[in-house]
């Protein structure tokens, strides 16, 4: 079997840039497939702020039974909106009726960005919430900010927003119930969302920044993000849907990366590689705090929504 040379960077800063100077430049090539900073955010303080989360009632607690507003509010899995159309499309073939639900704190462009005047409506909402979350202690958000400021070198890390000053959510807690799947899939407000109108719209292109708060594990085996070196082509959307793509990929000999993530790491990823979260059913939910980031080589800001 051949070496895969397409490996992660990391476990810091300092070590990414000394293999890549120009990480983000890396990424979007597709040069690297991500770059990983262990720890960012301390072990103990990802634990309490999963049981703050819990106490405010803004996750819940599985062992225990499930408040039917949670049920109400959950996002099925492989659900998105395609540019003003308010019904939700599947990104893949996938049952709703799965046991499986995804809980976010704060605002999806993804999924709420089909009515602007709603999705910055519940942006600011998720401004005040995330204030109110992160007023004292350690801000995980703000940790996320300064990495990819040190990886972008001389461009300037903001919060995405129009040109009328409204902004996007800085960011959002995803938490991830009963083996919740991300299936083979890529994300682009550009090319699957076709998000026009939207600021964030014009950037060349689209990374994920992720930092896991909480895993889910069954025995030795935990719930880790599966990226595979190829870059999104309209050619491919066919074995997307289908649940064809992995068949394709070892007759391709697509090599692939998994991200082996524990609470307190972060990760940055060109979120036009097709990626995958393979679900696990373990007794906790996963649960990140998640970000989408707009980068273009000729542009002096990089945007960061979520």
């Amino acid at each position: 079997m051949a070496y895969n040379t397409w490996t992660s960077s990391e476990p810091d800063l300092a070590t990414i840039i000394t293999q890549h100077p120009q990480p983000l430049e890396a990424l979007a090539a597709g040069d690297v497939p991500a770059l990983v900073i262990r720890q960012a955010f301390p072990l103990r303080s990802c634990q309490q702020l999963v049981e703050r989360l819990i106490a405010k009632e803004l996750l819940y607690d599985p062992r225990e039974s499930i408040p039917q507003e949670f049920i109400d509010a959950a996002v099925p899995e492989g659900h998105f909106r395609e540019g003003r159309n308010k019904e939700a499309s599947r990104a893949w073939d996938v049952g709703t009726a799965t046991g499986r639900r995804r809980i976010d704190i704060g605002t999806s462009l993804g999924y709420r960005g089909s009515d602007p005047d709603a999705f910055f409506a519940h942006s600011r909402e998720s401004h005040e919430l995330f204030e109110d979350l992160f007023s004292t202690g350690e801000n995980p958000v703000q940790i996320l900010y300064d990495a990819l400021q040190g990886l972008s070198r001389t461009k300037r890390v903001v919060t995405a927003h129009e040109p009328d000053g409204r902004q996007y959510s800085p960011a959002i807690i995803r938490a991830h119930y009963g083996g919740y799947t991300y299936k083979p899939h890529f994300d682009s407000v550009r090319l699957r969302e076709k998000r026009e109108g939207y600021a964030v719209h014009d950037f060349e292109h689209q990374f994920a920044g992720v930092m896991v708060l909480q895993n889910t594990q069954v025995g030795d085996v935990s719930a880790q993000c599966v990226l595979h070196q190829y870059l999104w082509q309209p050619e491919i959307d066919s074995h997307l849907r289908s649940g064809t793509f992995h068949e394709h990929a070892a007759r391709e000999g697509v090599a692939s990366v998994d991200v082996i993530l524990e609470p307190g790491d972060l990760y940055f990823f060109n979120t036009r590689n097709i990626h995958e979260v393979p679900g696990v059913a373990g007794d906790l939910p996963r649960i990140v705090l998640a970000t989408f980031i707009g980068y273009s080589s000729d542009r002096d800001d990089i945007f960061v929504w979520s």
